[in-house]
């Protein structure tokens, strides 16, 4: 049978495993979460930009033509 202290130290040992992991999960969430707003800004930007494009190349084959 196990001692009071290594029962404490083996409680003690889950404990710091499971805050290590939540840890670990919850970083991982703020990591995914600044990612999808990257993604989202660069999508809203290419958009923007291929808009632009899209009227300038518009307008100088109006010019042309």
């Amino acid at each position: 049978m196990y001692s009071n202290y290594e029962a404490l130290a083996r409680e003690r040992t889950q404990e710091q495993l499971s805050r290590a992991a939540q840890y670990r999960l919850s970083r991982q969430l703020v990591t995914a979460r600044r990612w999808r707003r990257l993604a989202a800004y660069s999508a809203r930007r290419a958009a923007r930009s291929q808009s632009r494009l899209t009227e300038q190349l518009s307008s100088d084959y109006q010019l042309a033509g």
